[in-house]
């Protein structure tokens, strides 16, 4: 990896004993991957990349954990990028473990998740819901990402910041919860998964920054103003026609294939 892509962690270990027990006691792969439903499943990342922040996609279309280091996994998938595709292979190195303070919000499919309008019912409920949070243990992992696109003319390496954000079932399951990445005291900017950093690319030389999540609101919400129109915000807006937003793809699952490569960034 080139030392010309800036740093997005200290060098030195910052993991403590207790982030080393979680990350043994946890395998945290299909997270990782995009999905709770199994390894055949991938959830594709989207954002935006370069100074023009054009549409920018990333799936890891599998990931493992090491053997040895229950902090480090391997990875492989593909960047999708003004309807060009490159594979990549690559490591996920976990180098943070904390608490998740609220505000968040619990997967809206697990029935047995803390439900917060339920514990407003009375001071009982309230209790119940502290305990099934306690149990619960939401919390923020951070790792570092570094990729590396198969070799061939402007083909790039990557370095960037991973945020993943989970709890524990009541199952013993591993779940996504929700919440706004930048800070803010509400939860429409909320996801579970965001990557955030630079590429090289190794012909030019040029450094760009991209960032990408579950959700691209907490990705960049400060990027876009009025980025989706209608009732229910389905529709993207025209005026952001020419950075990729409004593209159809011959092939949806494009991370499921493997096209001949011809990104030029």
């Amino acid at each position: 990896m080139s030392s010309t892509l800036p740093a997005v962690f200290a060098p030195h270990d910052t993991l403590t004993a207790a982030a080393r027990a979680v990350l043994r006691r946890y395998d945290l792969s299909s997270l990782w991957q995009g999905t709770t439903s199994g390894p055949q499943s991938t959830a594709v990342l989207e954002g935006f990349f370069g100074p023009d922040h054009y549409r920018f996609a990333l799936a890891l279309t599998e990931v493992h954990r090491d053997a040895d280091n229950p902090a480090l996994y391997h990875v492989r998938g593909k960047c999708h990028y003004r309807k060009n595709v490159r594979p990549f292979t690559g490591t996920l190195l976990i180098r943070q473990v904390e608490d998740l303070e609220p505000p968040y919000e619990f997967d809206y499919t697990d029935a047995t998740a803390p439900n917060q309008s339920e514990a407003a019912g009375s001071d009982s409920a309230e209790t119940v819901y502290e305990r099934k949070v306690e149990l619960a243990h939401p919390r923020e992992v951070r790792a570092e990402l570094r990729i590396k696109e198969v070799e061939q003319a402007n083909a790039g390496e990557m370095l960037a910041a991973a945020s993943l954000l989970f709890y524990v079932k009541s199952n013993g399951h591993l779940g996504y919860i929700r919440a706004p990445f930048r800070g803010t005291d509400g939860l429409y900017n909320a996801g579970y998964l965001l990557i955030n950093g630079s590429r090289l690319n190794i012909s030019t030389k040029q450094v760009k920054q991209f960032v990408v999540a579950d959700n691209v609101f907490s990705a960049a919400p400060d990027v876009y103003k009025d980025f989706e129109i209608g009732d229910r915000g389905g529709e993207m807006n025209p005026k952001y026609a020419h950075l990729g937003w409004n593209e159809k793809w011959e092939n949806e699952e494009w991370w499921a294939d493997s096209p001949k490569p011809k990104l030029n960034l």
